[in-house]
């Protein structure tokens, strides 16, 4: 029964990551460099906003790690709790 709980636990780690994952996207973003509201055009700027690239798919691939350990262990435990009741019945 314990390997259920731990693939719980893992699911909900990797949820948790597609969460940020999906709170911070790599984006670009335009601002301008004198930092008033009144911008001529020349005068804008692209700044990376969010995780870079790397880290943005190092955490999706984290992610989906988790919830495919997670699921595993889940199904394995549930298996194997479900094989022993079934043995303490006959």
């Amino acid at each position: 029964m314990r390997r259920a709980f731990i693939g719980a636990a893992l699911l909900i780690a990797g949820i948790a990551a597609f969460i940020e994952a999906h709170s911070h996207p790599p984006e670009l973003e335009s601002r301008c460099r004198g930092g008033g509201e009144v911008c001529p055009l020349e005068d804008f700027i692209h700044v990376h906003v969010g995780l870079s690239q790397t880290a943005y798919d190092l955490l999706r691939i984290g992610a989906w790690a988790l919830m495919i350990v997670g699921g595993l262990l889940v199904i394995t435990g549930l298996i194997r709790y479900w094989a022993l009741v079934r043995g303490a019945k006959q």
